[in-house]
């Protein structure tokens, strides 16, 4: 499966790694690794992933992102899931992991319900 990981510094501080694609045991690992060095390398405060783009993402993926926010955390770098797309909020909270990396507990769908 393809997964491609962008890194932006943003004006406060802030890290943002934007994920694309299918994340599953083939490339975990890698994204992983990527999250890793991102924060081992540029030390920020908070480091975002913004996982909006995720099309597909397994139990190696959920795996991955909770290992690396401990790594991210023995270093001192707060890691925080951002823009979780429906189906990587439902994968996270399905795993029980959702509050534990930011996500909050209801997805916004930004629809209003009548």
């Amino acid at each position: 499966m393809t997964m491609s990981v962008t890194t932006n510094v943003m004006m406060d501080g802030s890290t943002v790694l934007t994920v694309r694609g299918e994340v599953d045991h083939g490339n975990a690992a890698t994204l992983r690794q990527e999250i890793v060095s991102a924060a081992t390398e540029r030390r920020p405060g908070v480091l975002r992933v913004d996982l909006g783009l995720i099309t597909f993402l397994d139990s190696a993926a959920v795996g991955a992102l909770v290992g690396a926010q401990r790594e991210c955390g023995t270093e001192g770098v707060r890691m925080v899931v951002s823009r979780a797309s429906p189906f990587v909020h439902r994968q996270l909270r399905i795993a029980g992991v959702h509050e534990m990396l930011g996500t909050p507990a209801e997805h916004d769908t930004n629809h209003t319900v009548f």
